[in-house]
This record gives structure tokens, sequence and C-alpha cells, in this order.
């Protein structure tokens, strides 16, 4: 979640020195602006970072350099602790330090869209995962050329409401050359660590194993890796789909179906238990909010997978994770695949009615008797004025509410629709929200908002590292389906590339602002908790006013999250004081 208060509204650059000779500026932005190499210093400056956060929140900010007078070389960036006056710190090891890298982008995902670089990848100087200092600083600043680091800084759980200081200084050759202050105001409420929106992001073990090694090496790699690419995801409030896409040793059997859950149970269960992310790590004790129902791709017989479904309901029982699991029944059917939808949902239906079957479609009768998640296109929520035969089959959004009331669920999905498909998009495509790199910082951010006006109840995506599967080296390439970025939020991080010692997931700018996202719905799920759904409504609909038409302004969108958590902070004080809490 993300806030910087900015003392100018856009100007963000401030001299590194009041000295004329000045060569080197650096100033602060807010993560909604994306800088590219060719972004001009404005004249007025920002000289410090004022945050806002609540506990267990992450907040970003930016720092932009630029250099007019030569290439500066050996240029690098550190933090120390953030400190109060009451001896109270957030230490520096809940600071990282990352090195914007830009990608090339040869076709814009949309009409008039801006090729050339763009920032996405985020290497960090120091990584959360190995604790290992990597190769992207110090660095060779051009001249002529912005370049940005994003600095993120998470508040622990533990901490004290209250103001805390601190910096990051930026040295040249070792020399320091300039320190930006940080003001962090920690409020007094505290995000939960599980996510309240669901989620369900696809994650392809084995085309991460090969990303980093070339080849399929051996289980032990693809487990592993596999599980460092799933807490990074939950890291960042976002549960997979897919992970190593082994299911449980089955052995054929009649009526009863026996499988071996051992090391299924290993890899998924410390998500379902929330005990995955190590107890001094951000977000210590989040859950998986969903996860899918593995299915081997054939069966001897009917009954031998309505005994395996069985046996997958009975297990999730014993666990305790019946809640969060689906059966992901069909991925965009055509018209002509409804058949064999029902049936496979029949067929779910008979195994244990208790089964959860997403279908990526918008209500229809047909399928009414099998869905129990719908799953919509964002796309499909409202028609866009002006193209009625694009979703020709959704219904109104309030044909829904019948459909929650059963027990069922309404998620929604974004995809290429959200760009165009394998062309850069024309008018229709302007203003859905989307996960590309060409994107405006906000329209990566404001799929949780649209989710919360619309009561939608999670989010549904199909890859996070789709590039590599479709032949694509991400670093070289991440254009798929016409969008920059499409299914791609990882880069992979190996020591040939990265520096260090161990390989570690690449997290990009849009997977930073989905979790900021994600952040923004805690926080206004949390203001209906203590003020009525309505209170929240208001807030939301000053940033959504249709799917397709949402306010994309960075200083704006901040400043609605600025002045709920303010609403927030107030009322948790209010309560806190009312109980007689010792602060």
């Amino acid at each position: 979640m993300t806030l910087v208060r900015m003392v100018v509204a856009v100007a963000w650059f401030a001299g590194l020195a009041s000295a004329a000779d000045k060569s080197i500026t650096a100033s602060v932005v807010n993560p909604l602006e994306k800088l590219r190499p060719d972004t001009a210093a404005p004249e007025k400056p920002i000289k410090s970072a004022e945050l806002y956060a609540a506990r267990n929140e992450f907040e970003p900010f930016q720092i932009a350099l630029r250099s007019e007078r030569g290439d500066a070389a050996g240029i690098d960036a550190d933090a120390g602790d953030l400190r109060n006056g009451s001896g109270g710190k957030i230490s520096k090891q809940n600071i990282t330090i990352y090195f914007e890298k830009f990608v090339n982008i040869t076709k814009p995902s949309l009409e008039g869209g801006a090729t050339g670089l763009w920032p996405d990848p985020l290497v960090p100087r120091v990584d959360r995962y190995a604790n290992e200092k990597r190769n992207a600083f110090p660095f060779t600043l051009r001249q002529g050329q912005t370049q940005p680091l994003w600095i993120e800084v998470f508040v622990p759980e533990t901490t004290r409401p209250g103001a805390y200081s601190g910096s990051v200084d930026i040295t040249a050759q070792g020399k320091l050359i300039e320190t930006i202050p940080i003001h962090l105001h920690v409020w007094a409420f505290t995000l939960p660590a599980t996510s309240t929106l669901k989620t369900s992001f696809g994650l392809n073990g084995g085309t991460v194993l090969k990303e980093h090694r070339g080849r399929y090496t051996d289980d032990e790699d693809l487990y592993d890796l596999t599980r460092l690419y799933q807490e990074a995801a939950l890291m960042h409030r976002i549960s997979t789909n897919g992970g190593t896409m082994i299911p449980p040793k089955y052995v054929p059997g009649g009526a009863v179906a026996r499988l071996d859950w051992h090391t299924y149970d290993h890899e998924v269960g410390p998500f379902l238990d929330g005990t995955v992310i190590p107890p001094d790590a951000p977000l210590h004790g989040a859950q998986a909010t969903s996860v899918d129902l593995r299915t081997p791709g054939t069966f001897g017989s009917p009954d031998q997978q309505l005994a395996y479904w069985r046996a997958w309901v009975k297990h999730f029982r014993e666990k305790g994770w019946s809640d969060r699991l689906f059966l992901y029944l069909w991925d965009e059917p055509a018209i002509a695949d409804y058949q064999k939808v029902i049936d496979r949902g029949r067929a779910a239906i008979e195994a244990d009615s208790s089964i959860r079957s997403l279908v990526t479609v918008p209500l229809n009768k047909r399928l009414d008797g099998v869905v129990k998640i719908w799953a919509p296109l964002v796309n499909c929520l409202e028609q866009k004025p002006g193209f009625d035969n694009f979703c020709m089959e959704a219904p109104p959004l309030d044909a829904y509410a019948s459909e929650i009331k059963d027990g069922k669920s309404l998620w929604f999905y974004q995809s290429c629709a959200s760009h165009g498909c394998n062309a850069p998009g024309g008018t229709y495509f302007q203003g859905w929200p989307s996960y590309m790199i060409d994107e405006c910082g906000a329209g990566n951010r404001v799929m949780p908002w649209v989710a919360w006006k619309y009561r939608i109840e999670g989010e549904l995506y199909y890859s996070m590292n789709e590039a590599y599967g479709r032949g694509k080296d991400p670093w070289d390439s991440v254009l798929l389906f016409g969008g920059n970025g499409d299914g791609t939020l990882f880069y992979p991080g190996r020591p040939d590339r990265i520096g260090g010692h161990s390989d570690i997931p690449i997290e990009s700018i849009r997977l930073k602002l989905i979790r900021e996202g994600m952040e923004d719905y805690e926080y206004l799920a949390l203001l209906a908790k203590l003020a009525g759904p309505k209170r929240a409504d208001e807030f939301a609909e000053r940033i959504v006013a249709k799917p397709y038409l949402w306010d994309s302004d960075p200083n704006r969108f901040l400043a609605v999250r600025q002045a709920m958590g303010e609403t927030l902070n107030r009322l948790a004080s209010e309560r806190s004081e009312a109980r007689g809490d010792a602060q």
C-alpha cells in the first residue's frame, strides 16, 4: 500500500547540494509514477519522503537520480533504522532498496502507447529471501538519463503508532553525496496478514525450474524453487494455483481412492496453515486464501474420478482447509464446450456437493446448475457504452445477487481483453484495469478497488510466470497476447544475472502495485467494519465510477488513500482510548 505525501503536487527533483558545480540530482517520487530514462527534471524539488502506513503494511516510494555532467560511477544507496523519540525503532532490515531495471517495449499494449524503455524488474540491493548482496549496486549513472530506485519500508505488526525518522544515504565512489530524510507516520491500526480479498494467481513450478536451471533437474529443485516463488507471492498478498502441479500419489481402486498425501501436504500445507513465512519475515502467519483441486489428466473410469474427488474433500475437511478448496472446472469455455462443462460439473456434484467449481464465464442459465464460483472478465461486469457486443451473454450485475444469496460466489479476472489480444488495443480497450508494463501505475493498482465497489469476493489471474513457458526469457521480452507483461509478474533471479549465490524471484513494479491495491482493499474492509459499508463505499466511489472509468491521477488516487487512512487512524485511536489500551 502506498502513499508518499508530496509537498509539491507533481514536481519531484531536488538538487543534491547548493554548490553551483553540483552535477547529480535526486528526488523523491510517489510509487504510482513510472519513471523512464528520458523523464525530465521539473523545476521544484521534493526533498524528503513523507510516508504514512498502518502496522503490518508495506509502504514504498521512489528516489530518482540524474546526472547532467557526464557519467557518475559507483553510485550506491543504503538506509538506516527508523527511530522515534521514545526509543522505538523499525530496523533497517525492514527497508529494501531496489534498482529499477528497464524493459524495452517495441510494440505498445494499447494504440497510441509509448515504446522504448519502461521500468519494471526490481533487483534488490540485498534480497529478502537469501539476504544476499546482489550486483545492481553500485552502478553507473548515465549522463542525461533518469535512474529510479524503489524503496520499500515494512512496518512490523508490533510497531507502536507514532512518528519515525531515518534516511537513505546516496553515495558516489564511497563518498556521501546526499541524505534523503524519511518521515514515517505509523497509524494506530493493523492490517491482517491474511488477505481479505481472495486471490488465485497461476504459477507453473515446472516453468520456474526451467527458467532457473534451463531444464528439469530433479524433484528437490522443483519443490524448492516453486515454494520460494509461492512464498514471494504470499508476501505480496497473493495466493497461487498450480504450484508444482503434482497431485498426491494415487492408487486407482474402487469406490474408495487411496491417496498418499505426504508430499502434497509438505508442499501446500504450510501455505494453508500460515507457517510458510518465518517469524522474522513480513506478514508472518499469512495464509493462502484459496487452493486448487489438482486432478490427474485421466481416470480409468467415472467411479475412480468420483472416488478421487471424494478423497480430496475428506482430507481437506480433516485438515481444516475445505473452505478454500475449489475445482477449476473449465477455463473460458466456448459455447460448443458447454455440455462438457455440464458433464464434468455434475460429476463433481455427485462426488460431493460441497465441491466449489469455478468457471471463467459470466452468469448464464445453461451452466447455473454446476457453477459455484462465477468468474467473469472485468470487461463483462458492465458493458462499455458503444460496445454492446463484446460480452453478449453478460447479465446485469445485480443478477448475481440471488446466486450469492444461494451460497455461490462472484470472482473476476482480467485477460488480454484489457489491452487487446495479439495487437495493440483500440478505443474499446482504453480504461480497463491492466497488469501491463506500459499501463499507468493506477491501472496496475485499481483492481481491488473495482472488487470492493462491485462486491466481488476474489480475483483470478492466469499466470505469474507465463513468458518462459511461451519460449521467451522474461529479461529479453515479456510481450504476450499483445500485452507487455501479460501473465508475467516475476523475472528469474539467476546469480549469473543478478549476482549473489542463490536463485531468487525478481519482483516487478506491477506486483508491488498489485499489493498496494490489496492493502487498499484492507483499508476499505476495516473502514466498513468500524464505520459501516456505506462509509467505505464513499471512498471507493471517489476512485471507481465504472470498471472502465477510474481515477488514474497519482496524486488524487493517493489523496483518497490518505484520507481513508486518517479516518481509520482516528476511529482506531478512539476505540483504543475507550478500551484504555496502552500505546
